[in-house]
């Protein structure tokens, strides 16, 4: 049997994990530091290889509470697990192909990472990026970047989520509707690059396709950017509250588009709310709409201030309207 090159890449690499990695792995840093990591003694134990990952794992047991912060560091976990009597469970962080992750940042994580993997150059950018169209992704251009960031998750071992191309409909990322962009080239891109991590034994990665809402985005319809069952583990979806009095009014025609195209379980990845009048009520209703939305397994809060103030507790009455709503969920903490 002839072996492709990337097929020999990764068969050299699962080597190399399996003879090279040590004992145990210790916190560390990148470019950017993200101090706080707990030491070898009190994290998980250390599996000799990387983990199969099971969905129910990490969504099963209650509504997933996750998020993603400016600041991700036990310290600052702490403080929301004391704001709302409750530990997220899930930080979502986020890395450019082209600049790649290393195994010590996701040792850093303090709980389990999303890794929103972004194939660009990077925000500076711009939007139009013609050296980053999906059409670079499906002819192998950045196959040693991806397989370097393949390396890593599989060198973290521990079960994790990777969200590839997050917002795929809409057209403000390069991997979007336009930069020359072809219809049907995203579902291509997705499953090369989720060939490229099963190749490098990437076990322990869940895949998760979150689209954004149709609101705002370019396509009416999410089924055209859909990779298939077989590629996908966990639907996100991305969706903000703006001059909307509800999450129902947020999510509902996207949310019949999801249930139509699949019965994968349901993780909105991406939530807030923007300041105005209907602030308040959003974030108590909140929680009341999860319970009634069975088929959401949980939310990852984006406590961000970034082209907007999205955070549950930028007042004192909005965070105790989101901790009055969200004490009828059934919160996994």
């Amino acid at each position: 049997m002839t072996l492709s090159p990337r097929r020999r890449r990764a068969l050299a690499f699962g080597a190399a994990v399996l003879f090279a990695l040590p004992a145990c792995t210790a916190g560390g840093t990148e470019e950017s530091p993200v101090p706080g990591a707990p030491d070898g003694a009190g994290g998980p134990a250390v599996p000799a290889g990387p983990a199969v990952a099971k969905v129910e794992d990490i969504l099963g047991g209650g509504v997933l509470f996750g998020m993603t912060l400016h600041d991700r560091t036990e310290a600052a976990v702490t403080a929301v697990e004391e704001q709302l009597d409750c530990r997220p469970s899930v930080l979502q962080l986020f890395a450019s192909v082209d600049r790649g992750i290393s195994v010590e940042t996701l040792n850093a994580v303090p709980g389990t990472p999303m890794l929103s993997i972004e194939p660009w150059a990077g925000a500076a950018a711009g939007r139009e990026q013609p050296d980053w169209s999906l059409s670079a992704t499906i002819e192998g251009r950045y196959d040693e970047k991806y397989a370097a960031l393949a390396e890593a998750v599989v060198a973290y071992r521990h079960p994790m989520l990777i969200r590839f191309g997050h917002e795929m409909n809409g057209h403000w990322y390069p991997w979007g509707t336009r930069n020359g962009n072809r219809k049907g080239e995203f579902v291509k891109a997705w499953r090369h690059v989720v060939d490229i991590f099963r190749e490098a034994g990437a076990t322990n990665a869940l895949w998760v396709w979150s689209p954004n809402i149709i609101r705002g985005a370019d396509s009416r319809t999410i089924k055209e950017f859909w990779p298939g069952e077989e590629y996908v583990d966990v639907v996100g979806v991305t969706g903000y509250g703006v001059r909307e009095k509800s999450p129902e009014t947020t999510y509902r025609s996207t949310l019949k588009l999801v249930y139509a195209l699949t019965d994968k379980p349901l993780l909105l990845t991406e939530v807030g709310v923007q300041p105005g009048a209907e602030k308040k009520a959003w974030l108590k209703r909140f929680g009341p709409w999860l319970t009634e939305n069975p088929r959401i397994a949980g939310f990852v809060w984006y406590q961000v201030i970034r082209q907007g103030d999205w955070r549950f507790d930028d007042t004192p009455a909005n965070l105790a309207a989101f901790k009055s709503g969200l004490s009828s969920v059934d919160l996994k903490c």
